[in-house]
């Protein structure tokens, strides 16, 4: 590929340890972590880092590991060696939040309560006293566009409406950092582009951490603020994109510009070689 269409790209190695802006440490840092189940190597020398606010998306082959790196960060499993450090501030908040492929919504609980019970988790300390959650449920149904739809149970809503409502429990305790393991490969792509637009917009609000993990290049492009490509088995950090369409995305319409479709032809380019 000509050095042109490549974005920032790198190998595993080169990441900088401490984030460019103010010098803050980074949220995520994976150091030499190898991971295996038995006599299966899954992960092999993987090392980069996660800056405060930033959106990083991991894509790869199936199989390659992206949602055991998921697992890693949320502690359901230890690395075989190195180290993955989580600086998180646990005294003010709640440090990480997950949104599954699966529906993870209580069924029993209308629309309004599952928000309202989410939000709970977080540690709000001082600002509990003040913080009205009744009203942060609400605010955060209208940001994902389900205000109408408060009152009813997740049985009574479509699937696109399910997979707002789950990223929707998913943010209200406002984590340090949010993983989004393929959540919205359910849905049909003319409403997966719809949800991504609100997605977008609420984790710039909110100023979240997010890792996004999907198979859908055109959803990384669209969210993130960075690219990581994962190798076959014994996976590890091969390739590195950096995207920059600016703090205002307009996505419906970012997809049909030459740059958007440049650059996805660049991060195909560097999957494919991994396929």
């Amino acid at each position: 590929m000509p050095d042109a269409q490549r974005s920032a790209r790198s190998t595993a190695g080169d990441t900088t340890r401490v984030a460019a802006a103010g010098g803050a440490t980074e949220v995520i840092t994976f150091e030499d972590v190898s991971f295996g189940y038995d006599r299966t190597n899954v992960l092999e020398g993987v090392d980069f880092g996660i800056a405060p606010g930033e959106t990083v998306g991991i894509i790869g082959p199936s199989g390659s590991g992206k949602s055991t790196l998921l697992r890693l960060i949320a502690g359901f499993d230890e690395p075989r060696s190195g180290r993955v450090t989580c600086n998180t501030d646990d005294s003010a908040h709640c440090p990480i939040s997950m949104m599954f492929q699966t529906d993870t919504t209580l069924p029993w609980l209308r629309a309004e309560q599952n928000v309202l019970l989410f939000s709970r988790f977080r540690r709000w300390r001082r600002s509990r006293r003040t913080l009205d959650l009744k009203q942060h449920a609400r605010d955060l149904l209208a940001m994902v566009h389900l205000e109408d739809a408060a009152k009813r149970y997740p049985y009574q809503l479509s699937g696109g409406m399910k997979r707002r409502l789950a990223f929707a429990t998913a943010v209200a305790p406002q984590p340090q950092l949010l993983l989004l393991d393929e959540p919205f490969s359910s849905v049909d792509e003319p409403t997966r582009i719809k949800i991504h637009q609100d997605v977008y917009n609420i984790v710039k609000e909110l100023n979240l951490t997010t890792i996004l993990v999907t198979h859908d290049l055109a959803e990384a492009l669209s969210l993130c603020d960075r690219i990581l490509i994962l190798s076959n088995r014994p996976a590890s950090v091969v390739a590195e994109h950096h995207i920059d369409f600016g703090p205002d995305r307009q996505l419906v319409h970012l997809r049909d510009q030459p740059e958007f479709m440049k650059l996805y032809g660049a991060v195909w380019s560097d999957l494919s070689e991994q396929l």
